[in-house]
């Protein structure tokens, strides 16, 4: 049995909206809404954070591990090739000094991995659309862990 391949999310909310993208590649997975994201690379932390500077050219600051393991239907890798994964979502920052418009999608994405990008309000993640499962399951998880979470309000 081939071990999962695990996939990164970042779990970023600013104003009790999440910022998730809409992914332009590969080719199957093109058209969906998700939370940003990237294969493992080695280092947690800094293959997130190398996604964010090459993608949406701004840091990112890896807070912790929010979510365990959740497995992914039907995830293919950068080549298009099916594999077995799973999500592993961080809970992380934007830089504080970084002034971004939420309503215009700040930050915008290079169009490599991603098209699109936007800030939604953890009451309205169905305003974008579609999600796959797995993820669209994993974005409430985080919401309600936020609207859970005081300390997490009051760093937003």
């Amino acid at each position: 049995m081939s071990e999962d391949t695990i996939v990164l999310g970042a779990a970023i909310i600013r104003d009790s909206r999440l910022f998730v993208v809409c992914r332009s590649r590969p080719a199957s997975m093109a058209g969906y809404w998700e939370l940003p994201g990237i294969e493992l690379d080695n280092d947690e932390r800094n293959t997130l954070d190398d996604l964010f500077k090459h993608e949406f050219g701004v840091s990112l600051n890896c807070v912790d591990q929010l979510l365990s393991d959740r497995t992914l239907i039907g995830w293919n890798n950068a080549d298009d090739d099916p594999v077995r994964a799973a999500l592993r979502v961080w809970r992380c920052q934007l830089p504080s000094e970084g002034t971004f418009d939420l309503d215009a999608g700040d930050p915008r994405p290079s169009g490599y991995r991603y098209d699109d990008a936007g800030w939604v309000a953890l009451d309205e993640l169905d305003s974008v659309s579609p999600w796959r499962d797995e993820v669209r399951i994993a974005a409430g998880e985080v919401a309600d862990y936020y609207l859970a979470d005081v300390v997490w309000q009051n760093a937003d």
